[in-house]
């Protein structure tokens, strides 16, 4: 028996107190219109500067109090070495990354560089902390010219305010308290004396540097729980306890390196420090591949699951917009991504409120055919002015069957731990290729999908318009006694440029019209729908003179349409009596008339003037004949003898007049018959290339009663 689970009930998302809110606006003004995750995390930013900058002044001022100036000028040398060892250190930084929540990263990185500090500071005193402020205090500076947003700004504050409270003020008072305890100063030898009051003294400097930064995290963990809803801080105390004891890893090492220099001397030390070094290089090369293998996985992970969503979702357009936002924005780590159509169609954004300047950007990207990358401090190939950037990937989306680049991929990543550097970008490229790869197959995805639906909705059109067309042709034929008809139209598509009409006219007359329509599909069928109209209707008013009938149809024709389509057409008039037959051919395959008089050679019944839409001052003559008993007319459209077969050769007319004298003789149904089983035989299985309209018109042999 199985149980539905019940999914997680999330509550609503909290927002920052307005006191606070209203404290750090004094400072941060622009927080009052930022979004709820801008403000939560900026009101910690603010909030978290405040609450150090005190502590970091007074470290300093101790600091300036305990130095012993006299010694720092005398031994100048010795400080400056032990600077170069700390700066050298802090270069082998080892890191760990953390995703505290869907794209949100915590990186705690830690460093063997108190190995160096805290055996400076047993063996010469506090004077030794004026080098890790020196250092944080560059970083500020260097980082600081370099940032333009307030809220980096505002990062770096609060990192340098508590940078200097947590690493002089603390170790200050961690030092005195090792002092006041008895601790040997300056540190002499290895010992168990010298060794526990050390021990104790980090000991007191982890504890108080831990409850300095925890008011930090009691925030974070709030911001954390407000921005995702999510109860769990599991992750974010783990993450607090790796950013806290990294820093401290190595400190109680220091107490070895600052009794062997005391004990054994500098050459000794050196030797300790050189290998500390070698294990810092390892240290920070297994952070750098811990790093790859995860982002690595991650982002095969998160490409297979988009991946999967496309080929399950319905492949519209809208569906890709929804897919990529679900997936894109915590892809990669820590980053701002856009992806988009060119010139500006935005399918994705990260952060929804970046405006990255696209317009300078997809110029130069329509001519790659591959993904790049540029490091901070390298110029971007699309912009004139160069100022300092994040590091950037840079990929463009093409349509491989066309190679033609239509679209790009943008990521502009955010320094975490780990500074960025051309192995590590190029490494992250395959994953933005392959990204791009897949939003290419997407968009033509949709793209054939919303063919299939446009082809599907014009077939639907077509065929109802073909349907309609086909309801417009006569389904009832007059009852001539003593003669016979036959008519067939087969369309080669849905709509017909052929058609057909039988108009009962005054005194028994019958017209019969065969025409066609130059060109095919939708146009040439509404068309000939115009035509077969004007010519019925001019034909009921112009009685026996088909000559006029085609002179007022192209007039009207060409006044009210700007088709620039013309009509073939053959009109004429039989008075079933008498068997006289007036016509006029405007332009159409000439009717073939049989009869016994002419020894049954056929007569084409040729042109007598232009196609119907060409000339608006045109005109037609008329001709007559007369019909005997056993006289046959066959008038067809030049799908006939124009139809083809699979080796390009047409049926053409004289085929159609063999067919036609092998078979005098039989009514006209069989002779119809004869010639279209005649034609499909020579066509086989080609596709039609023309619409076949076949009329046949036949006196019986027989002679009508009153002729």
């Amino acid at each position: 028996m199985t149980s539905a689970q019940t999914p997680e009930i999330l509550p609503p998302p909290r927002n920052v107190h307005p006191s606070l809110l209203n404290i750090c606006q004094r400072f941060w003004p622009e927080l009052k219109t930022a979004a709820q995750e801008r403000q939560v995390v900026g009101v910690g930013e603010v909030l978290a500067t405040l609450y150090s900058a005190p502590f970091a002044i007074a470290g300093i001022l101790w600091l300036m109090a305990s130095t012993d100036w006299s010694w720092l000028q005398e031994n100048i040398g010795v400080f400056i070495f032990f600077g170069v060892l700390i700066f050298a250190f802090n270069q082998l930084r080892f890191f760990l990354i953390v995703e505290l929540r869907e794209n949100r990263y915590g990186s705690a990185d830690g460093a063997l560089a108190g190995i160096p500090l805290w055996s400076g500071v047993l063996l010469f005193g506090p004077v030794m902390l004026w080098l890790p402020l020196i250092w944080i205090g560059l970083q500020y500076v260097f980082e600081y010219r370099h940032t333009y947003s307030s809220s980096a700004r505002w990062i770096q504050l609060r990192g340098i305010s508590m940078n200097i409270a947590s690493e002089i003020l603390v170790a200050i008072v961690a030092f005195q308290f090792y002092i006041n305890i008895g601790g040997q100063f300056p540190f002499a030898g290895l010992s168990v004396g010298t060794i526990l009051p050390a021990l104790l003294m980090f000991a007191v400097f982890f504890v108080l540097y831990a409850a300095f930064w925890m008011p930090y995290l009691a925030y974070h963990t709030w911001a954390q729980q407000a921005l995702s809803r999510k109860r769990d801080i599991r992750p974010i105390f783990r993450f607090f306890l790796l950013a806290i004891g990294l820093p401290h890893l190595a400190n109680p090492f220091s107490i070895l390196a600052a009794g062997i220099y005391a004990e054994d001397g500098l050459g000794v030390y050196l030797f300790l420090i050189l290998g500390m070094l070698i294990v810092a290089y390892l240290s920070r090369r297994m952070s750098w591949t811990a790093e790859h293998s995860r982002q690595s996985s991650r982002l095969l992970e998160k490409l297979e699951t988009l991946g999967r969503a496309i080929i399950d979702a319905p492949p519209d357009s809208e569906n890709i917009h929804e897919l990529l936002q679900t997936h894109l924005t915590n892809m990669f780590p820590a980053g701002r991504l856009v992806v988009w159509i060119f010139p500006n169609e935005i399918l994705s954004r990260h952060p929804s409120e970046w405006e990255p300047n696209l317009d300078d950007i997809w110029p130069w990207l329509l001519n790659q055919s591959k993904g790049d990358f540029f490091l901070a401090k390298e110029p971007l190939p699309w912009g004139e002015v160069q100022n300092r950037h994040n590091p950037i990937i840079i990929a463009p989306i093409r349509d491989m069957d066309e190679a033609q680049t239509f679209g790009g991929i943008y990521l502009e990543l955010h320094t975490l731990a780990q500074p960025w550097d051309r192995r590590s970008l190029l490494n992250l490229c395959p994953a933005v290729q392959a990204l791009s790869a897949q939003i290419a197959s997407a968009i033509k995805q949709s793209q054939v999908y919303a063919q299939t639906l446009e082809y599907q909705r014009v077939s639907e059109e077509i065929k109802l318009a073909g349907t309609i067309q086909s309801s417009l042709l006569p389904n009832a034929f007059p009852d001539m006694a003593g003669w016979q008809f036959a008519v067939t139209l087969a369309p080669a598509g849905e709509t017909s440029g052929d058609f057909f009409d039988i108009i009962q006219l005054s005194d028994g007359k019958v017209g019969f019209v065969i025409a066609d329509v130059l060109d095919k599909g939708v146009g040439p069928a509404l068309y000939m729908t115009l035509s077969r109209t004007l010519i019925r209707t001019y034909a009921t008013e112009f009685d026996l003179q088909p000559d006029l009938v085609f002179f007022a149809t192209n007039e009207r024709i060409l006044k009210d349409t700007r088709a620039n389509l013309f009509v073939t057409a053959f009109f004429g008039v039989l008075d079933p009596l008498s068997g006289s037959f007036t016509y006029a051919n405007a332009g159409h395959n000439p009717p073939y008339f049989i009869s016994n008089e002419n020894g049954c050679e056929p007569i084409a019944l040729g042109k007598t003037g232009f196609p119907i839409g060409i000339d608006e001052d045109a005109t037609w003559q008329r001709a007559q004949i007369e019909l005997q008993p056993g006289d046959v007319i066959v008038l067809y459209t030049d799908g006939v003898p124009d139809a083809q077969n699979f080796t390009g050769e047409f049926f053409k007319e004289d085929s159609l007049v063999s067919v036609i004298q092998e078979h005098l003789g039989e009514s006209a149904e069989k002779l119809q018959q004869s010639i279209l089983d005649a034609v499909y035989d020579f066509v086989g299985d080609a596709p039609p290339f023309d619409d076949i309209t076949l009329m046949i018109l036949q006196r019986d042999e027989e002679e009508a009663p009153g002729s």
